[in-house]
């Protein structure tokens, strides 16, 4: 099977923490579970629809959708709701959040889920059941539902299932994939459903074994699933959605990439009428004693997760939710778990090789390694000199921050934190 990859930069060798995927285990319950309310920078907020002092079941609505941008919220946990409060949350973005206390039965833990028979239901039955379950698309927080009924109005385009987890840590996707394949497939399939694509491309990394490929394409044969198994290089970042693009030759705003873990969350919101409550999350890094992925309720905070791997195995550097490249550093252990959130990485000083920022000595490594084809050095120093227009004039806005330049990058300059606030300060200038 041809091997697809783009073509310049990217970082070709990265080395794998080793990792067995085991079967996945409910985390512990929180005592008290705090539910943003927006699940993204640029997304909106939901409207609450509970008060202070409610008692919510486990899986009832807290806030409602207002819009394409915002999903429902339901709580995690059965409860009382203590709390109302403005947070900032670990993206680095302000939403209101709802903290429920633990108190009460359960309608949803320990209950034989239902079963539907999805096929028999149509588009509007189906995206229904999506919106009203609160499901999202893990790798950007935004509705799954209206995101793909936007693709269905295109006369073609590619649904791609993208198990690509190429950083040293993450293993949600990739675990998901293997331990549940038969429900992914299911997912997809429904997906397909709603957005009718003209192909569905399964993007997974060019190191499964003869085995392992053989097991997935009887999987797909055994569900009916129209679906091309395609492997990709093992180059970071080939997962981005340009990358992708890129290599299998087609407009980017021609394809549609999905998760396994947003497949899930379809897949039990249809199937087993289940909102979107918890989210599979790898807990890793040299920190950790014993690395897993746990299926967590939302608004755990990822203290509790911690302590279930074993807790710490020396005191980490930094604690980094989702990629160590483009993820953002925990401020606190009682950060909550989101519907985005998908790995919890402590890191040792080792790890993360900290060091004073130097002056660029314009060795152009970051350009060797910038799958854009851009001069970051070249960038950089345009921006210092506060020339944005000759920065945007150079390709700045095609800057994908993919963090491949700053992971380079000999003087440990802040490459892509710098890239994006330039790209916002011109933007909000626009606005102005």
């Amino acid at each position: 099977m041809k091997i697809r990859g783009f073509k310049h930069g990217g970082i070709d060798s990265m080395h794998r923490v080793s990792f067995e995927a085991k079967s996945i285990e409910n985390a512990f319950l929180p005592l008290n579970a705090l539910i943003s309310l927006r699940n993204g920078p640029g997304l909106a907020e939901a409207e609450a629809v509970v008060k202070l002092g409610d008692q919510v079941l486990e899986g009832q609505l807290l806030a409602r959708s207002t819009g394409a941008n915002s999903s429902n919220m339901h709580s995690s946990i059965p409860g009382i709701v203590r709390r109302i409060t403005q947070i900032k949350d670990a993206g680095s973005f302000d939403s209101l959040a709802i903290k429920i206390s633990l108190d009460g039965s359960f309608s949803v833990l320990g209950k034989r889920p239902e079963r539907y028979r999805w096929k028999a239901l149509n588009k509007g039955d189906i995206g229904y059941l999506a919106q009203d379950k609160g499901v999202v698309r893990v790798s950007t927080g935004e509705p799954l539902y209206p995101a793909l009924s936007k693709m269905s109005v295109k006369q073609e385009y590619t649904l791609i299932l993208n198990v690509l987890e190429l950083d040293p840590y993450s293993r949600v996707e990739e675990s998901l994939f293997r331990l549940r394949t038969m429900d992914v497939l299911d997912g997809c399939a429904i997906a397909a459903r709603i957005s009718k694509p003209s192909r569905i491309i399964i993007a997974i990394d060019e190191r499964y074994s003869a085995k392992t490929l053989s097991k997935i394409r009887e999987a797909i044969d055994s569900c009916e699933l129209d679906a091309k198994l395609q492997l990709f290089k093992h180059k970071i970042p080939q997962d981005h959605p340009r990358q992708l693009a890129l290599a299998l030759g087609i407009n980017k705003d021609d394809i549609f990439i999905v998760e396994p873990s947003s497949l899930i969350s379809l897949h039990e919101a249809i199937v087993s009428n289940k909102p979107h409550i918890e989210q599979y999350v790898f807990v890793g890094g040299g920190a950790i004693k014993h690395p897993a992925v746990l299926k967590a309720r939302i608004g755990s905070p990822i203290g509790d997760l911690i302590e279930e791997c074993g807790g710490f195995t020396s005191k980490p550097y930094t604690i980094v939710l989702n990629n160590p490249f483009t993820g953002r550093a925990a401020p606190d252990l009682d950060c909550a778990v989101g519907k985005t959130t998908r790995a919890i990485l402590a890191l040792t000083e080792s790890e993360a090789k900290p060091a004073p920022e130097r002056p660029c000595i314009r060795c152009s490594d970051c350009y060797e390694v910038c799958p854009a084809g851009l001069k970051p050095f070249l960038l950089h120093k345009l921006i210092q000199l506060g020339k944005i227009g000759e920065a945007k004039a150079i390709g700045l806005d095609r800057c994908i921050s993919c963090g491949a330049c700053a992971y380079i990058c000999s003087s440990r300059i802040a490459l892509v934190s710098i890239f994006d606030t330039a790209k916002k300060a011109d933007k909000d200038r626009g606005q102005n």
